[in-house]
């Protein structure tokens, strides 16, 4: 095996088990999920497991890591005096549905750890959650001062976007059931997005 094969499955391996890692977590909580568990179910050995993150405590901070980062790339609106502050807001809007789809198992390894509150809920508000969030209030901030947003309260509008597809997610059984289809599909999704725009605008933007 050459050292570009060895590196790409390596990568490959490492991404699973962070996959998997996710997944278990959020099901049964960082005390109750097992590297054994996680090993096996991700298809690789315990020392392989142990290579990439050395500890059961590093692997659940990288998880969480991992999507914060995505997060806060998403929040962060472009650099340059020239913004497109609705157009920010639509990107964040159409970018927290996608990111909840792709890891739906985000909010419930969040909300297990501060309802718990867990062994590291304070550096994970502290160092991962609060960041993003006052990226978020900052940007309505400033678009206010800008004479684009309505004078609404920053705090309220980011924990309104927050909360309001976070609680889709978290609840897909019963919006299954009061919809009679398929609440990630394509369509819906497509729908709910333009929903949200519409209500977001109507909140923010000035006539």
């Amino acid at each position: 095996m050459g050292l570009a094969q060895a590196r790409a499955l390596g990568t490959e391996s490492r991404h699973e088990i962070l996959r998997v890692a996710e997944k278990i977590f959020a099901r049964k909580g960082y005390s109750g999920a097992s590297t054994r568990e996680i090993a096996e179910t991700a298809g690789v050995t315990k020392g392989l497991l142990f290579y990439h993150f050395q500890t059961k405590e590093r692997l659940y901070l990288t998880v969480i890591d991992n999507m914060v980062r995505k997060l806060r790339a998403l929040a962060t609106p472009p650099a340059g005096e020239d913004i497109d502050w609705m157009g920010h807001v639509r990107r964040v809007i159409d970018g927290w549905t996608d990111f909840l789809m792709e890891h739906r198992d985000f909010q419930k390894l969040i909300s297990r750890e501060l309802m718990d509150e867990g062994k590291f809920h304070k550096k994970i508000i502290d160092e991962y959650l609060k960041p993003v969030y006052e990226i978020g209030t900052s940007f309505v901030r400033e678009g206010i001062k800008a004479g684009v947003f309505r004078p609404v309260d920053p705090g309220t509008v980011v924990q309104m976007v927050i909360s309001t597809n976070a609680m889709y997610f978290i609840s897909l059984p019963l919006h299954r059931s009061i919809l009679g289809e398929d609440p990630i599909g394509p369509e819906v999704l497509a729908r709910r997005k333009e929903a949200l725009w519409a209500n977001f605008s109507r909140i923010l933007q000035k006539d």
